[in-house]
């Protein structure tokens, strides 16, 4: 399993609009209202994909749906909740009936759930930040993989976080259970790409640094200060684009089971 290194970037070259990278690829993104999802499903309908897009709301779907079929691209809308297994596989099987194939997963839906101290918190609060934001990436990836395996390629992306891993100092969270997802979605990269190894579809991870999301909605601009000078300067979503196309257009095999640090991956690929 080739894991991220920067011997091993690959950075292909961008595609014009003549000859889109992603023409005759189908690609579901979740999360896709808002954020980072919403500007992933962008720049892949600007690469030429077809596109899912899976959010609850359904009036910023169709908001976001209008403004790729205004610049010529494809895209169905898709409204229901990631946490819940029928409605994950209703998306599925629309996106299969509308364009026949399953090229791309991006699991991004996230929230950042109650910031209460774990000796505070409810059972509702636990599972509601657990059920989106890491049993909705195992949904998705149980539901696209049999249409993956028997095409023999596919990409699965994961949006992680820096806050799914260990530091040498301890510093603040936000949300506990935020942080501990993030663990796991870290963990259902590594060992479901583990057992995905010569299949043709890989399954890698993207942590993106600091974002200005809604995520950050409220923060005090010190505060957001402190937190750029800790971890690193914030970003526009847009920023993690790049990132998302190439993991979206790796052959099979050719990088699986990776965590890949947005910044690191920039200043190392020079893009």
């Amino acid at each position: 399993m080739k894991t991220f290194t920067s011997t091993r970037i690959c950075i292909k070259p961008q595609m014009s609009k003549n000859n889109p990278r992603f023409a005759g690829r189908v690609a579901i993104v979740t999360g896709a209202s808002k954020g980072i999802g919403r500007s992933i499903a962008r720049a892949y309908a600007d690469e030429g994909a077809k596109v899912a897009l899976f959010a609850r709301s359904k009036a910023e779907l169709k908001k976001l749906a209008d403004e790729i079929h205004a610049a010529g691209g494809t895209a169905l809308p898709i409204a229901g909740d990631v946490g819940r297994q029928g409605d994950v596989k209703r998306a599925v099987e629309a996106t299969l009936k509308q364009f026949g194939r399953i090229d791309i997963l991006v699991n991004d839906a996230g929230i950042l759930g109650s910031k209460k101290e774990i000796d505070e918190m409810s059972e509702s609060d636990w599972d509601e930040v657990m059920s989106t934001n890491v049993k909705g990436y195992f949904l998705f990836a149980r539901a696209v993989l049999p249409t993956m395996r028997k095409q023999k390629s596919g990409n699965i992306i994961n949006i992680s976080s820096g806050a799914g891993e260990r530091h040498d100092q301890l510093v603040s969270v936000r949300s506990v259970l935020y942080n501990l997802s993030k663990f796991a979605v870290e963990g259902l990269t590594y060992a479901t790409a583990c057992r995905l190894k010569g299949t043709g579809v890989n399954m890698n991870a993207i942590k993106p640094g600091p974002i200005r999301t809604a995520f950050f909605d409220g923060v005090p601009e010190e505060e957001i200060q402190r937190i750029s000078k800790a971890i690193g300067e914030f970003h526009e979503p847009v920023y993690v684009n790049k990132l998302a196309v190439y993991l979206g257009g790796l052959a099979p095999g050719e990088l699986n089971g990776a965590s890949v640090d947005a910044a690191q991956w920039y200043k190392l690929s020079g893009q």
